[in-house]
């Protein structure tokens, strides 16, 4: 039997795949953030650990770092980001 070659999905699926898996990935390298499906709300925030992720040599996953950020600070960040034309 002849080798398979996978077909590369549509870019509509492979981003509701991402959002599905909690992941947004980056655009230049094979990184991406992985974010968990709970987070912690406490008096003052809603703390999120995200994780860094990358590939190994082996093609497994691996966390390169984690980062505790406050989900107010990360919405308001991006919510100040303009659009260049």
């Amino acid at each position: 039997m002849g080798k398979i070659t996978r077909f590369p999905g549509s870019k509509e699926r492979r981003a509701r795949l991402n959002l599905n898996a909690r992941r947004v990935p980056c655009q230049v390298s094979e990184r991406w953030l992985q974010f968990p499906e709970h987070a912690s709300a406490l008096s003052d925030g809603t703390y999120i650990a995200l994780y860094v992720m990358t590939l190994d040599q082996n093609e497994k996953q691996r966390k390169l770092c984690e980062l505790v950020l406050l989900k107010e600070d990360l919405l308001a960040t991006l919510n100040r980001f303009r659009l260049e034309k």
